[in-house]
Parts: C-alpha cells; structure tokens; sequence
C-alpha cells in the first residue's frame, strides 16, 4: 500500500495477496457464522420451559387441593350430610374434583399471564368440573362402599374361621387393603380432575393425557392418604389439610409429567412478551394471534393481529400460514408479516425442528421430537 504525494491510498495486488488480509477474511468469516446461529437458535430443548410447565399445573394442583379441604371444613362445621353417608362421600370427591380440576385448567393460563383467557377457560372448566365431579364422586361412593363392606366381611370371615387369632391382625389386615382400595376411589377423583383440567383446552388429546396425570396422581394419593391422615383429635384436620393439598398436587404433577412425556411437537417463545413458555402443539390445527380467541394467544405485542398465523398438521409434516399481508418496504416491513427463519411466508410452509417464527416482535422456535432429531452429546 503506497502513499503518494498526492495524499490518495492506492492498493496493489501484493496488498491484497497479503496473509493478514486471509486472516481478516476468515475472521469476518466466522463472525458471520455466530451471528447466524444466534438469529436461528441452539436445537437444544428449553429446559427451563419445561421445568416451568410442569411446575404451574403442580402448583395449580396443590392450590386446588389446600382449597377443597376449606371447603370440606366449611361443610363439617355446617354439619351437612353428618348423618348421610351417600351425600357425605359424594360431596366430599365432587369439591376434590372440582377445586383441583379448576385450579389445574386455571393455573396454565395464569402461569402463562394469558389473562384474557380466563373467561373461556372457565366457561369450559367450571360446567366440565360439575358434572364429571359429581358423576365419578356417586361412581367413587359406590366403589368405595362396596369395597369397604366386601372387606370388613372377609375380615371378619377370617377371624371367625381361626385364620385371624386376635383382634389387632383383623385390623391391621382391613388398614392395608384400605390402601389401594381408597387409591380406586380417588383415582376417579382424579380422573374427573384430570377432565375438567384439559377440557379448557378443546383438545381430546390434552383431555386423555390430563385424565391419565389425573388418575395416577389421584391413586397415588389416595393409597398413601391414610398415612397422613392419622391423629388425635386435635391434629386430624392438619393431617387432613396435607393429605388432601399433597393428592391435589400429585394430581398437577402427574397431569404435567404425563403432557411433557407424551409432547412431540411443541413450540417455545424465544423472544416475547411470553419469552421462556412452552405451548404444546395438541390439536391438529393450532391458531397464533393475539385474541384470547386463538389457540396460542401472544401478548404484549401491539404488532400482532388477532389472529395471525395457522400450524396446521398433515401427516407427520407440520406446516405454518400466514392470515396477514406484510409489507415488503419501509419500516413497516420489519413489523409485520409472518417469517420463517428470516424469509416472509406468501404460502404454507413446511417446519422443521428448531426453525425460528416471527410475528411482529415475537420470536417463536418450533420443535419436533423424532427419531432423526438426536440431543447433542447423546450416545446414539
């Protein structure tokens, strides 16, 4: 590179040729390739998301749980139903059912400060929690009479046929089948939990596996109930308190585990007014927007219609739409319109695992499990 008298820089071939020059090439290079893996994002899973997932319907669990022992307190203090036994036990598995059932199908929405959503998740969860609360509680009463006079007989036939020789083996004989025979009676506690929990969503699929959470959180609870609810007089309804939050909060966790084992598509906000969430794709039409309408309702983002893209499935391929029309020039470009890793979308466009979305300001990584998506560092 010369400097000539008349102050102009002039570049020769043997500047160019030179070797700093391949270096800084190579630099800007790899300079390029970070900023692109930035833009499109890692395909590691948000583990953070799911963590978090699980812990909003766990939470909604417990709450619902703590709720309906309130509830059952409230009605031994009226003394409603004191001398009924049909009225008491339906009571008592219809508030479980309904309080945890609500406060699981509530806690999503809340967790997720869909606010909007409230109104149509309640319009769906409240008359869903009714009627399967009191159905399984009359189904969980009969079950659970018939099964405690079934035992008590075989107790007794026991007893006086010699095979039990005192009192204390027929009772430690009934304690241990009251187990997993009050596990049956609130696994359909959990069960219409499990109903009410994922009919707000308007998917059977969502319903199935909240059922299943349901009735494995229920069984579960159920079996060890009679562990905790033990004492004096003066600590019964502490024993009762925890026992009745801890299957509320089986009941959430099972639900959630159940939904995260079961996920293979799903979609997490990588950029947001909800940056961090996980939406799993049930339905097999799902709709994006800002309404409280759609299926995935993005907030915090003036920029989003109400309704503003569909992932639709067809076979095992997932695609995405676009119901707006971008702009293609000036300021307004960067706003508006549907992109998939970068490019406007003008029709429906195949996804693929880890592919970023934008609509409006709001960054969205799709995600797909299959056998051909490995985890880096897996062994196979």
């Amino acid at each position: 590179m010369e400097n000539t008298s008349d102050n102009k820089i002039r570049i020769t071939s043997e500047d160019l040729a030179a070797p700093a020059i391949d270096e800084r090439v190579a630099d800007m290079e790899r300079a390029r390739q970070v900023a692109l893996v930035r833009d499109v994002g890692s395909p590691t899973s948000n583990s953070s998301g799911t963590v978090a997932a699980i812990l909003t319907l766990t939470i909604g669990g417990a709450v619902g749980g703590f709720v309906a022992f309130l509830f059952n307190r409230l009605l031994d203090a009226t003394n409603f139903a004191s001398e009924n036994t049909f009225l008491s036990n339906v009571s008592f598995t219809f508030s479980m059912a309904f309080f945890i059932g609500i406060g699981v199908s509530l806690a999503q929405v809340i967790g997720n400060k869909t606010w909007n959503k409230i109104g149509i998740v309640a319009a769906i969860a409240v008359p869903t929690a009714i009627v399967a609360g009191l159905v399984m509680g009359v189904i969980a009463h009969f079950v659970y009479s018939s099964g405690l006079e079934w035992l008590y007989n075989n107790a007794f036939e026991k007893y006086f046929s010699g095979e039990f020789a005192t009192e204390q083996q027929v009772d430690d004989y009934v304690r241990l089948w009251m187990h997993p025979l009050r596990g049956l009676a609130w696994m359909l506690v959990g069960i219409s939990a499990g109903i009410a929990a994922g009919a707000a969503s308007r998917s059977w699929k969502r319903i199935g596996l909240a059922t299943a959470g349901g009735a494995a959180g229920g069984f579960i609870g159920g079996a060890i109930f009679d562990f905790i609810a033990v004492g004096s007089d003066g600590t019964e309804a502490l024993a009762q308190g925890i026992g009745i939050t801890l299957v509320g909060t089986l009941i959430g966790l099972a639900a959630s585990l159940a939904e995260q084992a079961a996920k293979s598509r799903w979609i997490e906000i990588v950029r947001g007014g909800l940056a961090g969430k996980q939406f799993i794709l049930y339905k097999p039409t799902v709709s994006l927007g800002s309404s409280p309408q759609a299926d995935i309702t993005l907030i915090k983002d003036p920029n989003i219609p109400s309704i503003a893209a569909q992932m639709v499935v067809r076979g095992s391929e997932c695609y995405i739409s676009s119901t707006m029309q971008p702009a293609t020039s000036g300021r307004a470009a960067d706003q508006s319109g549907l992109t998939v890793n970068g490019q406007f979308v003008y029709q429906p466009v195949l996804l693929k695992d880890s592919d970023l979305v934008a609509i409006g300001s709001t960054e969205l990584r799709f995600r797909e499990r299959s056998q051909s998506n490995k985890v880096p560092g897996a062994l196979r």
